[in-house]
């Protein structure tokens, strides 16, 4: 299993994302508290003081349970009552009154959901401001996410996807069709991507989330989990840390990038 490419899915499975956003929202679940903390809690400092901030792909918008924020833009393909505006990540079709305005945008697990992410990351470029950033979270295609999504049989990868020509890599149709592996596609070679997008610069690309993903309790679905408190959450961090320093490959379930607008697109 390590060594596969590609995995397809039998069925694709589509979220219920009333019930997760009620589950998360109301949740004492410490567990899953501490993990939605590490994914956000470090975005705070990009966003303090900025005037636009707008995050794609939202979905049950759990960022709100973290970043008390009244100025993040909440997007996404589907118009929930919790989303403040309807935007397909692929188009960004985002008002003109946006063009080159806005300071911050957030991915938090959405872009591999998105068919043609070089295009997305294209025009996302054209509303984000110089020396603006972009915010993003996602899956990494680790040996244990790839037996995850071959045992639950959850999620799509593909190694072979070539994410720089400007393609679709699936058919977009479907909003909950994905490529788990695209950000590794994108960032892991950081050569590439700069070659790629010289309007962008990586300023931080690093792995994170093991065990404290996998006792969470589940984002977009519910799981059973051993409740721990935040001092045995944090020891649960740290072992994590230590796994995916040596063995980065086998254990990283999660890739955090931070891009930076230092050049407009010709």
């Amino acid at each position: 299993m390590f060594f596969l490419k590609e995995y397809k899915a039998r069925k694709i499975k589509a979220p219920n994302n009333f019930t997760n956003r009620r589950r998360i929202m109301f949740s004492n679940n410490k567990n899953l508290i501490f993990l939605l903390d590490k994914r956000f809690s470090w975005m705070k400092k990009f966003i303090k003081g900025k005037k636009t901030i707008v995050e794609l792909g939202s979905g049950n918008g759990c960022i709100k349970k973290i970043i008390n924020n009244k100025k993040i833009i909440l997007t996404d393909i589907i118009k929930y009552p919790w989303i403040d505006k309807k935007v397909d990540m692929l188009k960004i079709n985002l008002e003109k009154k946006y063009k080159k305005k806005v300071d911050v945008f957030i991915i938090n697990h959405s872009l591999h959901h998105c068919a043609n992410p070089a295009l997305t990351l294209n025009r996302i470029s054209s509303y984000l401001k110089k020396n603006g950033y972009i915010l993003i979270n996602e899956p990494e295609t680790s040996f244990f996410l790839k037996f995850i999504q071959v045992v639950l049989d959850d999620e799509n990868w593909s190694l072979k996807a070539n994410v720089f020509n400007r393609k679709n890599i699936f058919n977009p149709k479907n909003p909950w069709i994905s490529n788990t592996a695209v950000a590794q596609l994108l960032f892991k070679n950081e050569k590439k991507f700069h070659k790629n997008f010289p309007q962008y610069k990586i300023i931080e690309n690093k792995l994170s989330e093991f065990f404290i993903f996998l006792n969470s309790g589940g984002v977009n679905s519910s799981f059973f989990h051993v409740k721990l408190n935040f001092f045995f959450l944090k020891l649960l961090n740290l072992i994590d840390n230590v796994l995916i320093f040596f063995l980065p490959n086998i254990f990283a379930l999660n890739r955090t990038t931070i891009l930076k607008k230092i050049n407009e697109t010709k």
